[in-house]
């Protein structure tokens, strides 16, 4: 969600600098201050591009911006279809997300200390990639190697593969999917609580 928002953003940025500094009046050419390339850099990282044309027929420099609509139309399509799928996502979809980036750091960082295993522990803990917290970070590596110490999983993972998902209620976990997930040829199945709470084995 933190990305759709600061691509909102940017796009609203740059539309209103182009509309308050082109489309609303036409004054001669000058040469832009630090703030107007800054506000132009934000529009076309959002997918806003502006050009100018020379007014046919004048003896002056004056010019006129012209928004690419293929752009403009483009960049709301793409804003309207990020928050559709992130609103009609299932839990089971999310689930799976969450899991498949969970494998992929923990491959990637295996028993070590570096970035990935630290990305590993915090998608396994609650999900998210990092979290701003040292001792929370602390705890949720300890508590990540413990859970895979149970299954005598704290190795290198050379291979895994993300399966079925299926929806699941516990009186103390509360909702939760069920997903199979295979590591290094064998079989195991995880719980992925709805809420930012750690992965549980499920067997």
């Amino acid at each position: 969600m933190k990305k759709i928002f600061l691509i909102i953003v940017l796009a609203v940025g740059g539309l209103l600098w182009a509309k308050k500094h082109y489309i609303d009046k036409s004054d001669d050419v000058k040469t832009p201050t630090k703030e107007e390339e800054m506000a132009e850099k934000i529009g076309r990282s959002g997918g806003l591009k502006l050009h100018s044309t020379a007014a046919a027929g004048t003896d002056s420099a004056a010019s006129t911006a012209t928004v690419d609509q293929n752009s403009m139309s483009g960049l709301v399509s793409s804003i309207t279809n990020m928050l559709h799928k992130e609103q009609t996502a299932t839990p089971e979809a999310r689930a799976k997300a969450r899991v498949d980036k969970f494998m992929a750091s923990w491959k990637e960082g295996g028993t070590s200390l570096n970035d990935a295993a630290q990305a590993a522990a915090c998608m396994w803990s609650r999900g998210v990639p990092f979290i701003p917290n040292a001792q929370e970070i602390q705890d949720a590596a300890n508590g990540f190697d413990q859970w895979r110490k149970e299954k005598d999983l704290f190795r290198e993972i050379e291979s895994y593969s993300v399966g079925e998902a299926t929806r699941r209620q516990d009186r103390d976990r509360g909702d939760y999917t069920e997903i199979d997930v295979m590591i290094n040829h064998a079989t195991y199945r995880v719980g992925v609580p709805d809420k930012a709470n750690p992965i549980f084995w499920t067997f």
